[in-house]
């Protein structure tokens, strides 16, 4: 047999993916009392301490419903116009949901999740829904972290894996308690 556990074996070495944390997001709710009066506005974040993005948008309708139109200027180099189809759909009750519909086009095929939440996570240059952009939450890179120290731990000990995660999972819902 070869030795286990050397470089690239197992998820050790693989790098984090972005979270949804680190990214910028716009979610419905900010275009939700401005739909019908066709508004416009900006949207300014503050992060790492002093630095700021600001990225404007304007709603126009068309046969096919609203859409929210984001314009930003990405790297300092290029400006970015990205329409955002908006859609409802119908709740109990004879309510309506208001959706985003992702924009982005990943390996050819377009998206059109219906989603809450839009991000432009570190380097990209669209917004696009979490699923397009591969994003995650700190949380659950945390969680990760915690199961891959027990599945070590285990390794070593030559404990039942499933015994150590569910120690685990008891001490993590301890910790958020």
């Amino acid at each position: 047999g070869g030795v286990m556990g050397g470089f690239g074996s197992g998820h050790f070495y693989r790098p984090a993916k972005a979270t949804v944390e680190q990214s910028l997001t716009v979610e419905m709710r900010d275009f939700r009392k401005g739909i019908h009066s066709r508004s416009s506005g900006t949207f300014t974040w503050t992060w790492a301490g002093e630095n700021k993005s600001s990225i404007g948008y304007f709603i126009t309708w068309d046969t096919g419903g609203p859409t929210v139109t984001l314009h930003y200027r990405w790297d300092d180099q290029e400006d970015i116009r990205i329409p955002i189809r908006i859609r409802t759909t119908r709740t109990n009750f004879n309510g309506q949901r208001w959706w985003l519909i992702c924009p982005l086009i990943v390996d050819g095929v377009a998206c059109n999740r219906r989603v809450d939440k839009v991000h432009l996570p570190p380097g990209a240059r669209y917004f696009g829904c979490r699923k397009c952009h591969q994003l995650t939450y700190q949380s659950c890179q945390e969680a990760h972290q915690t199961e891959r120290m027990f599945s070590k731990v285990a390794r070593e000990l030559d404990c039942d894996l499933d015994i150590v995660h569910g120690i685990a999972k008891r001490l993590e819902k301890r910790a958020t308690a």
